[in-house]
């Protein structure tokens, strides 16, 4: 769709913008093809193109809803200088994808890529301006990881969130190995971790999902971190 809608501008302009009002009505579909998330977003630099990067974009939202499989999933998203160009954009999108598939009080939200992270909410009454407030967010070299289960952990305490509605698995979406992303040593930041999860009743820690951007090909890879799987590329 992505790349004969300015030929269907030139040649029947009426009826395909006829086309994608049926599609906002539920009347029709639009399939998001054989597009990334974060090439559908690129496309909303161009007007119309926009608009249908944007029934593009809701079309994943409402398939992966169906599915269930990351509403209980939160966002760590590296917007520091060092993720110029795809990876930044892929690292922006995900995040956003997460979040609006995410369950309250998760939902619409992300975590900053810093040494104090905080919990913040992602702005913007369209996705171009979602997108907008993820790259403003602050950034430093690493992340503190012990803090951010902190805050995981202040959030469902101050909701009352039973173990059912924690977050399962945290994503961060950098161009870093994980040794070279975490401020302290994983193993005694993940004793720490699980013991204040205990102390206050969650039997479960969240995992984290630790994707390295930079590599071409997206492959698991073997992890010898406790609660940690990391994945490469895209």
């Amino acid at each position: 769709m992505k790349a004969y809608a300015n030929a269907f501008l030139n040649h029947d302009k009426e009826r395909f913008k006829e086309y994608l009002g049926k599609v906002k009505k539920g009347k029709k579909k639009i399939a998001a093809g054989a597009l990334l998330p974060h090439q559908i977003i690129a496309a909303l630099k161009n007007s119309y193109r926009n608009e249908v990067a944007g029934l593009q974009w809701q079309r994943i939202l409402d398939d992966l809803s169906a599915k269930g499989t990351l509403k209980n999933c939160l966002a760590i998203c590296d917007v520091s200088g060092s993720m110029y160009g795809t990876p930044l954009e892929v690292s922006v999108t995900l995040g956003l994808l997460v979040s609006e598939l995410s369950e309250v009080p998760w939902k619409g939200k992300l975590i900053t890529f810093s040494g104090n992270p905080q919990l913040q909410i992602i702005q913007g009454d369209s996705i171009r301006a979602k997108i907008e407030c993820i790259e403003r967010m602050d950034w430093h070299c690493n992340t503190d990881f012990q803090k951010v289960f902190d805050k995981i952990l202040e959030t469902a305490k101050k909701g009352n969130l039973r173990e059912d509605q924690l977050i399962k698995r945290l994503f961060v979406f950098s161009d870093m190995e994980f040794d070279e992303a975490s401020a302290n040593n994983w193993e005694t930041d993940y004793e720490t971790i699980t013991r204040k999860f205990h102390e206050n009743g969650y039997s479960s820690v969240p995992e984290i999902v630790f994707w390295n951007l930079r590599y071409s090909k997206a492959t698991p890879v073997p992890s010898d971190q406790k609660g940690v799987a990391l994945v490469s590329g895209f």
